[in-house]
């Protein structure tokens, strides 16, 4: 048998026990009518190659708020197709090499928050060979406070150079909000993380009522930068 087919054969062979891992920890958990779909979205995915981790997620979270099965079912199957678009585009950027399930469901929850998929591919390009996930969701974070993309990947691109990754870009972001909620303009408020770099401070801890009734600013009524 040679390699290539027997990585075929592992593949035919594991895929239903994918399945009945995937209908075991669903079971009593989601609708029962939901199950025979779920079972084959997940199924196809696993086929494919795509993540099915965030797919059983994203059920039992429709199952934990009591959503009806069609509502299930229709939010996983998006789910699966944010992740088939998402690992197109990893591809499409990376000459083809593939891309792990972590890079994939990072790239398919930052399209889910609008980012868009020319941001991507800018992004993926700036930082070559880096995981595009914690940065592409600090660039989000800054898109959602009224920053424009140039603005938000041009801070989150230099902050990588001079040496932030994972989190790190993460704290750059909030560190931007934070200053905006200290009353500086948009255009301040990055101009000072600027400066910052790359010595960025964590942000600080809140106690949960504060982030209880924390609320996104308003949006920006000056130009963004």
């Amino acid at each position: 048998m040679t390699v290539g087919r027997a990585a075929v054969w592992w593949l035919v062979a594991t895929a239903p026990l994918a399945g009945q891992e995937a209908r075991a920890r669903l079971a009593g958990r989601v609708p029962g009518a939901a199950l025979p779909a779920l079972d084959s979205i997940v199924l196809a995915a696993g086929d494919e190659g795509i993540p099915t981790e965030p797919l059983i997620q994203k059920a039992l979270e429709g199952g934990a708020k009591g959503a009806p099965p069609e509502r299930i079912v229709a939010a996983v199957s998006l789910s699966a197709s944010q992740l088939r678009r998402a690992r197109a585009l990893l591809r499409s950027t990376s000459e083809g090499q593939p891309a792990g399930p972590a890079e994939v469901t990072a790239v398919a929850a930052a399209l889910a928050r609008g980012v868009s998929p020319q941001l991507v591919e800018s992004l993926t390009a700036a930082l070559s060979g880096e995981p595009t996930g914690p940065s592409l969701h600090a660039v989000a974070d800054l898109i959602g406070h009224g920053f424009t993309e140039d603005a938000a990947v041009g801070l989150i691109v230099d902050a990588a150079h001079q040496g932030l990754r994972g989190l790190r870009l993460l704290d750059v972001a909030a560190a931007v909000v934070l200053e905006l909620q200290r009353g500086r303009s948009r255009a301040m408020a990055l101009a000072r993380v600027q400066d910052m770099l790359p010595t960025v401070p964590a942000p600080p801890r809140l106690a949960p009522a504060t982030v209880s009734k924390a609320r996104r600013l308003p949006p920006p009524s000056e130009p963004p930068p």
